[in-house]
């Protein structure tokens, strides 16, 4: 492929930029009739006089200066940032002058610096900035904020910072020290369950809750723990307003990003994750793997990923956690935010190839009430292949509109009780004139997805999705010497798919029981509490217990519509519906113990148990039409009840060899049941609800070693797993491709691996790496053979490099490789291979004026590649092959208020 003109679109968008901020500061020097004073106090001048007045002569174009008085002044030439163990110091470069006047003064998490009778003079411009120069600190700005009067400001992240300030003729440096809440002489209020609280860049730093239950300090947990950050996540938000990109990404262990942002073989190590939304489950029994398109990126604060089985969560979190964490109000006074993000696709504008998205927030804290308000809208134009051509709709990634309202508010009872209420809404409305075109299922061979015009239709029942998410949490930090919290939390989901054609499927036609062209649907609500008590027993031990209940009711069933209203009139018109899973109940109860005992200061051990209940209700019931598919009516299946309970275990050491360097291991076990859904609805003659093999629960013992290093430049994690289970639950599809499950043995393993590498303060290098594998003895007779790749992934990597061209000025290439995997097509197990592919994408980042200016390259060399989600899509699934997203570009300005 001709990669040069790609090249160059590079080369031109980011040379532009730097064009466009040179003529910027250009036009601020040639206009000096709006502000007299920058021409008297131009950077060139060695001294500047005080203005008693200002004569104009229009007719000669000039300025002139009468009745001045000599000012002596200092002159900053030079601005340097020097880390010190506890924070940085900030060193200003004083030409010769007057003796320095600073007014300093401080508010916890900022500190300010008023320097009188000076002015800066850089080399590099009228200002010095940058972002998060040492641990702790969020940004260091130096600028003019008057005349003769310059500002020094560092803001910390969300730590205490202290200061000492050392003048001398030659230099005048702020020595900034900061200190973490644990360190604090007086502790504030620990944030609460569903906030993070630091969010440094250093893993030593960094405070997990997702991975206990409690906040903990990442290098003290003997779990792999991914935190995606709000930098991270704003950034992939540029391409894609969806998580699943963001989290195939930087998560070791999880799914390449899929074509249409479901979360289909996107397993976490090979099994389901648990996906949560402030401790609120999304993740139901019954879903169409949109549970991470229920939440805007412009809310969340950051997002922790717990690899491996769940002892202390359950919840069938067989694979893992990922807790999405909303951004918390600010701590004192009002604060908006403002954003408008354009995606336009230059190439394809006529055929509505392009999309906008407004996001805005207002939050603020009076006395012992906050709250937060966070609004998104984004209009999803069409998106096209890197051939050029449209990518039919599925739901979710084109021609969407979605509709996000976030509401948070909270009161401090006490000092030590904290109630807070939380409320979001995500509405999806699937809109577009096109179909995927039926026309590919009749074309022998494996086929892309293609669109097809139809125009407008009218709908009985409109293809959407809408979500409500209501949480409740109450915690008292110092009951009895113990931390309480407790959560109640409510979860209402409603989805209709966009129309399925199946008629070019039968060549002799279609049977008469089943739905030619249909709509799916879900309507799913989970309701449910947590309740937990930390409790320490001395300075090194503790005890946390408590215990979770769950309520779910779930359905599945396809709206049948009319081929002729359909055809003639554009109308989804519905004749009629049938089954594609029944209406069920699943409760679950939980409860547990989890201890931790710091030995010494370089070991400490944890262990747990957890008591788990579960039981399913389903009445009697007619199957889906697809369960005898093409050969027989669906049968009448008898439903029942099931009830099944175990006990599972977790114990982990973490043991610090040195003070950048610790080394963990770990031992966790998951139960769960399967999804109940495929089964009950693809049940066929003779089955029966409390006889299925298929409804059977699993246990998962997962063995873990890694090592963990935070070094001044380099940061590092590797993690090596194994992953057993006596009865697994694994995928499967036919050549028809309708999906089945598998139970048998079963067992994953794999090798995960992050590194990221400062050489210099103005370079940013890494990688996140996975490779795992997975098998199963479907005859229970000691043969294995290869996991499906809709269960195990092909080894990927994600690669960046990234650079602070200019102060206040970030770019960065970033690429994605996967590689193909072929051991289950060999095995027989697939009837497909996966093929690999590379995709590059670039990011630009400046600060410009009260905000910043964003711009994003999606697939630099538009690239031509079928997602791992799009190629196991075969027989009827051939509608949702759909190919990924050729070149496209994303701008978006922001700023605070």
């Amino acid at each position: 492929m001709n990669t040069g003109p790609s090249l160059n679109i590079i080369y031109i968008c980011l040379g532009a930029l730097g064009t466009s901020l040179g003529t910027l500061g250009a036009a601020q020097a040639a206009q000096p009739l709006s502000n007299p004073f920058q021409i008297i106090s131009d950077q060139r001048a060695r001294r500047i006089r005080k203005v008693e007045s200002i004569v104009l002569y229009p007719h000669k174009s000039e300025y002139r200066v009468a009745q001045v008085e000599p000012l002596s002044i200092a002159e900053i030439t030079q601005v340097t940032l020097e880390p010190t163990e506890g924070g940085v110091n900030i060193v200003l470069t004083v030409a010769k002058g007057d003796t320095l006047q600073v007014t300093p003064s401080d508010d916890g998490a900022t500190f300010i610096a008023d320097i009188e009778n000076a002015l800066l003079n850089l080399p590099t411009g009228q200002t010095f900035e940058a972002d998060n120069p040492s641990p702790g600190i969020r940004s260091v700005s130096v600028m003019p904020v008057d005349v003769n009067r310059v500002r020094v400001t560092v803001i910390g992240d969300q730590t205490e910072l202290s200061h000492q300030i050392q003048p001398d003729s030659q230099t005048l440096v702020f020595s900034i020290n900061t200190q973490t809440l644990a360190e604090a002489e007086e502790p504030p209020e620990t944030p609460p369950a569903d906030t993070p609280a630091d969010e440094g860049e250093e893993d030593d730093l960094e405070i997990v809750v997702t991975a206990t239950r409690t906040e903990e300090l990442l290098a003290d947990v003997p779990r792999a723990v991914t935190i995606i950050t709000r930098e991270q996540i704003e950034q992939e938000a540029l391409l894609r307003n969806d998580l699943t990109s963001t989290l195939g990404k930087f998560v070791p262990g999880f799914g390449p990003p899929t074509a249409n942002g479901r979360t289909r073989v996107q397993d976490l190590r090979g099994r389901p994750a648990q996906i949560l939304i402030d401790g609120i489950p999304q993740t139901g029994n019954a879903s169409f793997d949109t549970e991470l398109s229920a939440i805007d990126p412009s809310v969340i604060e950051r997002i922790e990923v717990v690899r491996g089985p769940s002892a202390v969560f359950g919840d069938g979190a067989t694979g893992g956690v990922i807790n999405i964490l909303t951004r918390a109000p600010v701590e004192e006074g009002v604060q908006g935010q403002l954003g408008l993000t354009l995606r336009p696709d230059f190439e394809h504008l006529s055929e509505n190839g392009f999309g906008f998205k407004v996001d805005a927030s207002l939050s603020g804290k009076q006395g012992k009430f906050d709250f937060l308000v966070g609004a998104a809208l984004d209009l999803d134009g069409a998106i096209f292949d890197g051939e050029g051509d449209r990518i039919p709709p599925d739901g979710l990634t084109t021609d969407n509109n979605t509709f996000n309202l976030f509401t948070k508010a909270g009161v401090d009872i006490t000092e030590d009780q904290r109630l807070q209420l939380s409320y979001n809404f995500f509405q999806n409305d699937f809109a577009s004139d096109f179909i995927s075109d039926p026309i590919v299922l009749g074309i022998p061979g494996e086929q892309d997805a293609e669109a097809l015009r139809v125009g407008p239709f009218t709908f009985d029942d409109s293809p959407s999705q809408a979500i409500h998410n209501v949480n409740l949490t109450y915690r008292h930090q110092d009951l009895l010497g113990a931390e309480l919290r407790t959560q109640a939390y409510f979860r209402k989901t409603d989805l209709t798919q966009i129309p399925g054609d199946i008629r070019n499927l039968f060549p002799m036609g279609t049977p008469p029981f089943l739905p030619v062209i249909s709509q799916t649907n879900l309507d799913s609500l989970e309701v449910g509490g947590r309740f937990q008590l930390d409790t320490p027993i001395t300075d090194r031990f503790k005890i946390l217990w408590g215990a979770d209940l769950s309520y779910e009711e779930n359905e599945q069933f396809f709206n049948s519509l009319d081929p002729v209203d359909f055809d003639l009139n554009r109308r989804a018109r519905i004749i009629g519906t049938a089954t594609q899973s029944p209406f069920y109940t699943v409760r679950s109860i939980g409860a547990f113990s989890q201890l931790t005992w710091d030995v010494v200061d370089q070991l400490s051990l944890t262990g747990g148990i957890r008591y788990e209940n579960i039981r399913l209700s389903v009445d009697d019931y007619a199957a889906s039409p697809f369960a005898n598919f093409g050969i027989a009516p669906p049968a009448q299946i008898q439903g029942g009840v099931i009830t099944t309970d175990d006990v599972v275990f977790n114990a982990g050491a973490v043991f610090k060899a040195t003070e950048e360097v610790s080394i963990y291991t770990n031992f966790a076990q998951g139960f769960s049941i399967p999804g109940v859904g495929v089964t009950l609805g693809l049940a066929r003659f003779g089955n029966s609800v409390v006889d299925s093999l298929n409804l059977e629960p699993q246990k998962v013992n997962n063995y873990e070693l890694g090592v963990k290093a935070n070094f001044d430049t380099v940061q590092l994690s590797l993690a090596g797993f194994l992953s057993t289970s006596s009865l697994g639950s694994s995928l499967v599809v036919d050549n028809v491709g309708l999906t089945s499950i598998v139970r048998a043995p079963q067992r994953n393993y794999g090798i995960e691996f992050t590194a990221d590498w400062q050489p210099s303060d103005t370079w940013k290098l890494g990688t996140v790496f996975t490779w795992n594998e997975g098998e199963s003895d479907p005859d229970d007779d000691g043969v294995f053979t290869a996991l499906s790749s809709l269960d195990v992934q092909p080894i990927h990597a994600t690669v960046y490099v990234e650079n602070e061209t200019l102060p206040g000025w970030r770019n960065r290439i970033q690429a994605l490789f996967v590689g193909g995997r072929d051991r289950a097509f060999n095995d027989a197990i697939d009837q497909f291979r996966v093929e690999g592919y590379t995709v590059f994408d670039v990011f630009s980042t400046v600060n410009l004026g009260p905000g910043k200016l964003q711009l994003a390259i999606q697939n630099v060399f538009d690239t031509q590649y079928v997602p791992v989600s799009s190629q196991e899509r075969l027989g009827i699934q051939e509608l949702r092959r759909l190919p990924g997203q050729g070149r496209t570009y994303s701008i978006r300005y922001s700023f605070e208020f």
